[in-house]
């Protein structure tokens, strides 16, 4: 079990959080309150499962706190450009050059392989 001492206060409207525990069956987070089995958004076609420790933004829908995302780091990354990435360290880069990186071999988009 996690204890995250001082927790962000319940703000109107939604609240930052830290996943505690994640696994098949779910995740659970805390903040100023825990939270578990909380429906995930995302966009169209990307289905994710955050991991411990992820700070994750929870909103309230229907009278039901539901993640609507896990705080992300651009670091890298130039204005237009999209990276995925998961916890075992594979990546997909999306550039603004229109190449796409896939862990480190470059694909360009006339669709040479680098």
């Amino acid at each position: 079990m996690q204890i995250i001492r001082n927790p962000a206060p319940r703000q109107e409207g939604g609240m930052i959080g830290q996943v505690s525990f994640s696994g098949t069956g779910g995740f659970g987070v805390v903040g100023a309150s825990s939270l578990r089995a909380a429906p995930i958004f995302a966009p169209r076609g990307i289905s994710y499962m955050p991991g411990v420790g992820d700070n994750v933004l929870l909103l309230p829908i229907e009278g039901r706190d539901t993640c609507v995302g896990t705080l992300s780091s651009p670091a890298g990354l130039q204005p237009g450009e999209l990276r995925l990435s998961a916890a075992g360290g594979a990546t997909i880069h999306l550039t603004r050059n229109g190449d796409v990186r896939i862990n480190g071999l470059t694909i360009t988009r006339d669709g040479r392989i680098l």
